[in-house]
């Protein structure tokens, strides 16, 4: 018989079914009930009851999951009390992280560090709450031909209707229009719930520039065929996999996917335009290097939101090393939005919302 034992294929099916169930919760109650508990047993001095305990460990989840089982304007809402309630709950778990650190070393009071604790907590949350409703408008110049300079393109990014609603969308146009661009383009991401009604869309068609739109990660996440049609009926270019001239300019447009091969893959089936000016849309900041060797001179992107919440943006910066802002890859020029939205939490700290204006130079 032999010493080493083999695991069944049974065990493992079901250490494998039982990890992200162990990660879930593990980040569910670490980062949304411990925080909460712990500072209010620093301000009380006493255990929660039985009612208080449940109201904190499942209050928000309930409010998450209202919408998904009675789709409303009500429930909605309350979603998005829960889904901010999660970001606030975020910086919570930071800063009472960084105060049991802290006192392993300093002695420090129970009540004082409660209300301490609570008041930076209401202040951070505060800042980022405000900090999500003020879209700031970024610009940035590329070269090109001179036959193109002084051409503009509004980018909008991660607008996540159905998270933010659609008079917020009402702003971002406003203030697009304000600009007066040449053309509007959205890397994706633009709804993130499912049945998003084309009036909450609405605003797009007072866009007074031509608009092209790529889909994001969350796009397809939801009713995309019929999300595609809706814009679609709203004066929307949607690109799926394909290409089109605009005078000098060939815009492509690239559906979203995981496959970090998908940008070659797919360009590898379209012709590039010869003498053209090559701008490709494109929602997450990956396969630039491919766009590159391919012959793109501008490429747009979104999906990183800049981290969203300090210090999330550490974490999200080690998948998307371009977390941010414009790099240059050979001939090609990268621009990755921070997003014009937020997704989840209504809330921004360590990062804008932005609307890019790329102007041609």
């Amino acid at each position: 018989m032999s010493d080493r034992t083999a695991t069944s294929p049974v065990t493992r099916s079901f250490f494998r079914r039982l990890t992200p169930i162990v990660v879930v919760s593990v980040f569910y109650f670490g980062m949304l009930v411990y925080p909460v508990l712990r500072i209010r047993n620093l301000i009380l001095s006493e255990p929660a009851g039985t009612p208080e305990l449940l109201a904190i460990m499942l209050g928000p989840l309930l409010g998450r999951l209202l919408y998904e089982w009675r789709p409303a304007t009500w429930s909605r809402w309350l979603s998005a009390v829960a889904l901010t309630w999660l970001g606030i709950s975020f910086i919570a778990f930071t800063l009472v992280l960084g105060w049991e650190i802290i006192h392993l070393f300093v002695p420090l009071d129970d009540r004082v560090s409660g209300f301490s604790l609570l008041f930076l907590i209401s202040l951070l949350s505060l800042v980022g709450i405000c900090n999500a409703q003020l879209p700031i408008v970024r610009t940035v110049a590329i070269p090109a031909p001179a036959a193109l300079r002084g051409t503009t393109f509004a980018q909008i990014s991660d607008v996540h209707v159905g998270s933010r609603s659609g008079r917020y969308l009402k702003r971002v146009v406003a203030k697009i229009n304000a600009r007066k661009p040449d053309y509007v383009l959205i890397t994706g991401d633009l709804i993130d719930f499912r049945d998003i009604t084309a009036a909450e869309l609405s605003p797009l068609s007072d866009l007074d520039a031509p608009v092209y739109l790529v889909i994001g990660n969350h796009e397809r996440y939801v009713d995309l065929a019929a999300i595609c049609e809706r814009l679609r009926s709203l004066g929307v270019h949607v690109l799926r996999n394909e290409s089109l001239l605009l005078g000098d300019i060939q815009l492509l447009g690239i559906d979203d996917s995981e496959r970090k091969s998908q940008v070659r893959s797919v360009l590898e089936q379209l012709e590039p335009a010869p003498d053209k000016f090559r701008v490709l849309l494109y929602h997450r900041p990956d396969g630039a290097r491919d766009a590159a060797q391919w012959g793109v001179d501008l490429m747009l992107c979104g999906h990183t939101h800049n981290g969203q919440i300090m210090p999330f943006n550490l974490l999200v910066r080690r998948f998307f090393p371009r977390i941010c802002g414009l790099y240059t890859i050979e001939q090609l020029h990268l621009y990755v939005s921070s997003g014009t939205g937020t997704w989840g939490p209504i809330l921004r700290l360590g990062s804008r919302s932005e609307i890019g204006m790329i102007r041609l130079s």
